[in-house]
């Protein structure tokens, strides 16, 4: 016969169905809210990568947290995280300083892309699904009205969510996240004076030639195209320093 005890002692131990404890709650809450620190390092980053913050130009902790309505210690935490990143510099005893682009800083970030993104392209054409295909189709469709110079931040946007999506469509998020740091640290370049008038229509015929090789499938194709993107947007900045 069943102890008694026993039996009472497993049905407490055991918990109803349906119920979440509130350790659990709040781990779950925890996951889906970004942290202060996380809140802070994204809206100031958004402010350095649209020129809000200009190249240059000298910053002050505590005027960034009266900006953004966040205490001190996670907008510090996001400062020194952006520091590691290269886009902010902190001088002692002085402030913040928003890193300037030099053209040596440019050639890199585009030489590191030289070396991740062929890949990606590469891994997209392998991988790529019909649905992938028909969202690249309408990026590259949808960019082609804008290739204006007075559209370029239109076409930044657009030009931004393809290169997202080939990394997406390649299935691999390690590499797409080196991608994305590289991509972050280029984006600055689209608020440069170096764009020439035929420069999008540049640009869109190459997104043209690389959404084809992806969407045959063609892996060398994709790479190639992609490696001839980059090449190319570099010898255009160093073409209009000259």
């Amino acid at each position: 016969m069943p102890n008694k005890k026993s039996s009472a002692a497993g049905k407490r131990a055991t918990p109803a169905k349906g119920r979440v404890s509130g350790s659990a709650l709040g781990r779950a809450n925890a996951a889906r809210e970004p942290s202060l620190s996380e809140q802070a390092y994204e809206a100031i980053k958004a402010r350095i990568l649209s020129l809000e913050y200009q190249p240059g130009q000298i910053l002050n902790e505590a005027v960034i947290c009266e900006a953004l309505g966040i205490g001190r210690t996670p907008v510090h935490q996001a400062v020194h995280r952006l520091s590691s990143e290269g886009l902010i510099e902190i001088i002692p005893r002085k402030g913040l300083i928003v890193r300037p682009d030099s053209l040596n800083e440019i050639v890199c970030v585009l030489e590191g892309r030289e070396v991740v993104e062929p890949y990606i392209a590469g891994l997209a054409a392998e991988r790529i699904t019909s649905d992938g295909a028909e969202r690249l189709k309408k990026l590259v469709q949808e960019s082609a009205k804008f290739v204006d110079q007075k559209y370029r931040r239109q076409y930044m946007d657009i030009d931004r969510e393809f290169h997202k999506l080939i990394a997406s469509v390649a299935d691999n998020p390690i590499i797409a996240e080196f991608m994305r740091t590289l991509h972050e640290r280029s984006i600055r370049i689209w608020h440069m004076r170096w764009w020439q008038e035929h420069d999008l229509q540049v640009t869109q015929a190459e997104h043209v030639a690389l959404l084809e090789a992806i969407t045959r499938r063609d892996r060398p194709g994709a790479e190639k195209a992609m490696r001839s993107h980059i090449e190319s947007l570099r010898a255009r900045i160093l073409r209009s320093v000259r």
